[in-house]
């Protein structure tokens, strides 16, 4: 029964794969954390926001009396 051995090629190809894989996979993780950090930003923006429309709001009542 004769075995078929992987060619050199089909090596490097393989080889090749599994570095873009990994490559791949490190920069989903970078993309993750960037959407973290843009997502925590965002939210203290949103938080500064509705603290300033809230001051603002007391500041425009008290100056009406």
């Amino acid at each position: 029964m004769a075995v078929c051995l992987p060619s050199l090629s089909d090596l490097r190809a393989e080889r090749t794969l599994t570095e873009i894989n990994q490559e791949l996979r490190l920069q989903l993780a970078k993309y993750k954390q960037d959407l973290r950090d843009l997502t925590e930003k965002f939210l203290i923006s949103q938080a500064t926001s509705y603290s300033l429309a809230n001051q603002l709001q007391k500041y425009s009542k008290s100056s009406r009396s």
